[in-house]
């Protein structure tokens, strides 16, 4: 399927949408002006399927995702009664026993993506290694919701300096658990800004002398997991206590859509619920059903790993072609990630800002030095429109 079949799908649910404000008691000014708005909403939601799109982690939906959505919706069950959807339970059961194998863990719960996610690990190893220290380290390029729990947890948050390629440092992280073992240690599988990879083996290393939790966030990178000769391994996700990954950024499925995996089971709250017939799982996700599981199983289980691993691995080779043809060109530097994330500056008289607003590429931060960013998240997005798209500045 492709990005034809998407915009097939917008026309007939704007089409639908329309159909019933014509039959509405809005009058006909109003009537208008609303149909204006979904229109507009319309174009706008197309962007993410066109081939220039690049700017950030937001790719076009997966068709099949699409539909699994749109199935949720009208499903509306909730998995804190099981016993009434034993079809939900099935389909969860699925995608963890499709996943956990592939990050080298052995349960998991779906969350509404990797805020959550980090939050979620940190609350859990707060409970185990939080009684002598409070103190967690993640490196500089950590994503800020890493931040956020700390804060919200009640954790004392250390940022341990990048090196040179964004990776925490590990010579820095281990002065750091000398003077202050740690509660938690948060690596990155796939820096925001780069896709860059923290050393998760130097990492688990270090902790055999500083016992702590191991979470891994690899919201962004955990998609490497399904291909094979991958620089990120289920043997080295397995060092972990905990691992999110997020479908919603490489695998085209809706937001909100996260994974959080662990070694170990989770505990059922101790708190009353006598309105259940059984006590739902510690964990921050309360409420939650087909919305959460049905885009990403009905995908999994039409395209298997073997389809999966085909689209990304034409994402990476865009990239890929993306960063050698900006390298080609006298004065432009483009650095390239084994996730799909390719940074580059221009020469200084070129300002690519009308690009920026297109959604075209975005701008961040190497080093404390402004460069342009392309995100090949999307099955969609293609190298020769992007350079395209540059011509006027080569």
């Amino acid at each position: 399927m492709s990005g034809e079949t998407v915009n097939l799908l917008f026309t007939e649910l704007r089409n639908l949408i329309n159909q019933y404000i014509n039959y509405s008691d809005l009058d006909t000014d109003k009537r208008q002006q609303l149909s204006a708005h979904i229109d507009s909403m319309t174009l706008a939601a197309q962007r993410h399927v066109q081939p220039n799109w690049a700017g950030h982690m937001t790719p076009a939906v997966n068709e099949l995702a699409a539909l699994g959505q749109l199935l949720a919706a009208l499903h509306h069950g909730n998995l804190l009664s099981p016993e009434l959807y034993p079809e939900l339970t099935m389909i969860e059961d699925d995608i963890f026993d499709f996943f956990c194998p592939l990050f080298g863990q052995k349960f998991g719960h779906a969350t509404h993506g990797g805020s959550y996610g980090n939050l979620d690990a940190l609350w859990q190893a707060r409970k185990k290694f939080g009684v002598n220290t409070r103190i967690v380290y993640a490196s500089d390029q950590s994503h800020y919701s890493v931040a956020k729990a700390c804060d919200i947890l009640g954790l004392q948050l250390q940022l341990i300096p990048s090196n040179a390629f964004q990776q925490i440092d590990i010579d820095a992280l281990t002065l750091a658990c000398n003077k202050q073992p740690p509660m938690a240690i948060v690596a990155t599988s796939g820096t925001t800004s780069s896709g860059q990879l923290d050393d998760i083996i130097a990492i688990n290393k270090l902790i055999q002398d500083f016992p702590c939790w191991l979470h891994i966030d690899a919201a962004w990178a955990g998609f490497l997991s399904l291909l094979d000769n991958s620089p990120l391994t289920a043997s080295q996700l397995g060092h972990a206590d905990s691992v999110c990954f997020d479908p919603h950024k490489s695998l085209g499925q809706p937001r909100p859509w996260g994974l959080l995996m662990y070694q170990q089971p989770i505990k059922t709250t101790t708190a009353p619920t006598h309105y259940l017939t059984q006590p739902p799982r510690e964990v921050l996700p309360g409420s939650y059903g087909a919305e959460l599981l049905l885009p990403l199983w009905l995908t999994i289980k039409t395209l298997g790993k073997t389809g999966l691993a085909k689209q990304l691995q034409t994402q990476l080779e865009q990239a890929r072609e993306f960063a050698e043809a900006i390298n080609n060109h006298s004065g432009w530097w483009a650095q390239h990630s084994v996730t799909g994330i390719v940074c580059f500056t221009t020469p200084p008289q070129h300002d690519l800002s009308i690009l920026i607003k297109k959604g075209i590429f975005s701008t961040t931060e190497l080093a404390g030095k402004a460069v342009y960013r392309a995100v090949f998240a999307s099955h969609t997005t293609r190298s020769n429109v992007l350079i395209k798209a540059l011509e006027p500045y080569l």
